[in-house]
């Protein structure tokens, strides 16, 4: 890679009286420390999970007390000429994000990027592959089993349901709009159920001829997570992993106490961390994947950097189709 500039474009943490916003400036380009690589990023997505760091919504992690902290948990970018790599994690949380034009990253968090995957793939690679991955390998779904998961239509969703039919595993999926069930089943879906107008456990029982799940996955909370949980087998467990509804959630105590089901939450980068040895293995099986065409993130509009409050918007919009981009 070219030596890199004295500065560069971002997107960075500001207070206007008194409150964290984020504003696009130019910063300097950060020094790598010992064992780091400075990285030229190229392409971001829009997660939700970088807005709710720097509005302190996560209780373990945030970024907003850090002045001049960048957001951005993923990305894609050319490691030298010829090489592409992606970082599993990238380094939002110490305030080093994605949407800044150069990265210093530890190399250990340094995945290389197959040429035949294309750049919006990458950049997608951390947050919604891995998550699957890591869902996935906690419940632990044998072949031929149910997996009941909502918000089915998002880009994790999707992904779930291409990642569940090479696995194996049968989906029930859930979503809040009847427009997306044609396009689910098309996708691969074996069952697809609107939350709008259909009893969520009124349709599990009958897809599943009345045995109910084998494990669910739920980022909604509140009165989707009673349902879910009313949904399963006995014993069966829900992974949570996302808050659409808030922080609140609800469930039937006789599902816990009589028939033994669970409730617990699943982050990624928990996750990633008790991998210890096979953290290099499943980053790569997840990367070969989306090489192998196994797994196709959906991707969506590009905007340029000084524009991201626009990305911002459009990320959060119900109907948005694949994942929105930042460019500089």
């Amino acid at each position: 890679m070219a030596s890199a500039p004295t500065y560069q474009r971002a997107v960075q943490l500001v207070r206007v009286d008194g409150s964290p916003c984020l504003r696009a400036t130019t910063k300097e380009v950060p020094k790598p420390g010992n064992a780091e690589v400075l990285i030229r990023v190229y392409l971001w997505p829009v997660n939700t999970t970088d807005e709710k760091v720097f509005l302190g919504k996560y209780p373990d992690k945030t970024a907003a007390s850090l002045p001049g902290a960048v957001p951005g948990s993923e990305g894609a970018s050319r490691f030298k000429v010829g090489q592409r790599v992606v970082a599993a994690p990238w380094p939002m949380f110490e305030g080093q994000g994605t949407w800044q034009q150069y990265v210093a990253v530890p190399e250990r968090h340094l995945v290389a990027v197959p040429d035949n995957v294309p750049d919006e793939h990458a950049a997608q690679f951390w947050i919604n592959p891995m998550t699957v991955c890591g869902l996935f390998e906690t419940l632990s779904i044998p072949q031929g089993e149910w997996l009941l998961q909502t918000a089915a239509g998002s880009v994790l969703g999707r992904i779930a349901i291409a990642y569940a039919k090479h696995r194996g595993i049968k989906t029930i999926n859930v979503v809040r709009r009847s427009e997306q069930k044609e396009e689910l089943l098309a996708l691969g879906a074996d069952g697809v159920v609107c939350s709008s107008d259909q009893d969520i456990v009124e349709c599990v029982k009958k897809i599943t001829g009345g045995s109910g799940a084998y494990g669910a996955i739920d980022c909604v909370g509140g009165d989707t997570t009673k349902a879910v949980v009313s949904a399963l087998r006995p014993q069966g467990t829900v992974l949570l992993y996302g808050t659409m509804s808030g922080p609140v959630l609800n469930v039937n105590i006789f599902d816990l106490l009589y028939y033994g089901k669970v409730v617990t939450g699943f982050v990624i980068y928990k996750w990633i961390d008790m991998l210890g040895a096979q953290r290099e293995e499943k980053l790569h099986y997840m990367m070969n994947l989306i090489a192998q065409r196994v797994i196709k993130p959906y991707s969506g509009t590009t905007y340029p950097l000084e524009q991201f409050e626009e990305a911002m918007h459009e990320s959060k919009s119900a109907a948005r189709g694949g994942k929105v981009f930042l460019q500089a």
